[in-house]
């Protein structure tokens, strides 16, 4: 059965996720609310963009994503809701739901309620009963109107070059553990790879090849491997490759290859 996912930067020291919940669960007691997290870095719509992209989909069509992370920065930011893909999300318009992928949203709505003016704590005044109507009718009719997509706010990423002797990439992410998420696809580097050598390059360091497991590498060597999420991942076993690689979001990485 679809379902509401919670993303913020709330944290669990304070009352804030309990709020929302709680405001969801007042109009619906049989609803449920899956936090994806609460600890995204505070403000940081990147980070929070690449956690909800990594695992919206693994939910079920229908589900309904509340996004809470560096809202109303602006003065008279708009709440929005789209959809993708039969998912569907609500936000502030910051950015952060344009990251989700590089086309528009199927839908783009203007949340419009009379808390929109009253309301300090949009999150839980607005998104919230929002979440629950849409989440019972299936669409975004009647939260709102449409919003014209030179209207909808959009973040523009580095993308990845490739050719058939190079493929240059950044890092995307940095994860819990310290490793070091690109965007290079394993399609494009299986594509790129058959018969050649392989060497990885990120700042004054390489690694030849990939390997297939993380058991593979040593306690303290670096390691590159394509993840469950089929992109290149760079990290130091039992180590934090970001710290002892001094790498950082947006550092670049490239995969040379050459004949054997």
């Amino acid at each position: 059965m679809p379902l509401i996912t919670f993303l913020s930067d709330f944290g669990w020291r304070d009352h804030y996720v309990a709020a929302v919940k709680a405001k969801i669960l007042s109009e619906d007691a049989s609803l449920q609310v899956v936090d994806i997290s609460h600890n995204i870095t505070k403000h940081d719509i990147i980070h929070a963009a690449y956690v909800l992209k990594s695992v919206y989909k693994d939910f079920p069509e229908g589900s309904v994503h509340l996004v809470a992370v560096n809202s109303r920065s602006e003065p008279n930011e708009a709440m929005i809701a789209t959809e993708i893909k039969n998912h569907f999300f609500l936000g502030s318009n910051n950015g952060l739901l344009s990251l989700i992928r590089e086309k528009d949203p199927d839908k783009i709505i203007k949340i419009s309620t009379e808390e929109e003016i009253k309301g300090n704590f949009p999150v839980k005044d607005m998104l919230a009963s929002a979440a629950v109507k849409i989440l019972k009718s299936g669409d975004l009719e009647g939260i709102g109107e449409p919003m014209a997509a030179e209207d909808f706010k959009k973040f523009i990423t580095p993308k990845v070059k490739a050719t058939r002797e190079i493929i240059q990439g950044h890092v995307v992410h940095i994860d819990d553990y310290g490793n070091l998420i690109t965007d290079i696809l394993k399609y494009d580097y299986d594509i790129l790879s058959k018969g050649k050598s392989v060497q990885i390059k990120f700042r004054n360091y390489s690694l030849t090849g990939v390997q297939k497991h993380y058991h593979e590498s040593q306690g303290g060597e670096a390691f590159a491997i394509f993840n469950n999420q089929g992109v290149l991942e760079i990290g130091i076993k039992q180590g934090n490759a970001a710290e002892l690689l001094g790498m950082e979001y947006n550092s670049m990485v490239s995969v040379k290859f050459g004949d054997y």
